[in-house]
């Protein structure tokens, strides 16, 4: 059945920081995934998992998926063909054997320079025409954003109410 709300709310979405940020969000991705596979053979994935480790490197699997935002058996198959790959090794935790700590190779390594060249140029032409200090202001609020949805949204009754008060939901 069709849908026919006719006094449904209005909603501004090229307005809503939410929406433009994420529109943003999937931009830089594509560019980025597009710039990595024609120049260096990797995917965005793959960066992810690369970049994570040389971070934190011999972090858990679970670990990797927790900070990139996906679930472990989501990460599973890109861990597995980066392994097939030689990008990454795994290797049995030595306190507990049911557990795989990831490290990545030199295949990896000698690869770094040239994924950070790829993230650089998407950060050029994504900055054409913005000044510095508009870049800066927009990372300060962006971070701020941030840290309040972080807050509010951090499961604790105290937190929520804290925040609450301090921003007038």
């Amino acid at each position: 059945m069709i849908s026919r709300l006719t006094n449904m709310i209005k909603y501004d979405f090229e307005s809503s920081v939410g929406f433009i940020v994420n529109s943003t969000a999937k931009a830089f991705q594509k560019a980025l995934d597009d710039e990595l596979r024609k120049n260096v053979g990797v995917t965005i994935s793959q960066w992810r998992v690369i970049s994570t480790l040389t971070r934190q490197p011999g972090i858990t699997q679970k670990e990797i998926a927790d900070r990139v935002g996906i679930e472990g058996s989501t990460l599973v198959p890109i861990i597995d063909k980066m392994e097939k790959d030689g990008f990454v090794k795994r290797k049995l935790d030595n306190e507990d054997r049911r557990i795989n700590r990831i490290y990545l190779t030199t295949k990896a390594d000698d690869l770094w320079n040239s994924m950070i060249e790829c993230a650089l140029r998407i950060r050029k032409l994504s900055t054409k025409e913005i000044s510095e200090e508009q870049i800066k202001t927009t990372l300060d609020v962006l971070r701020k954003i941030s840290k309040n949805l972080t807050i509010y949204f951090d499961n604790t009754d105290s937190n929520l109410v804290t925040l609450s008060k301090k921003i007038k939901v």
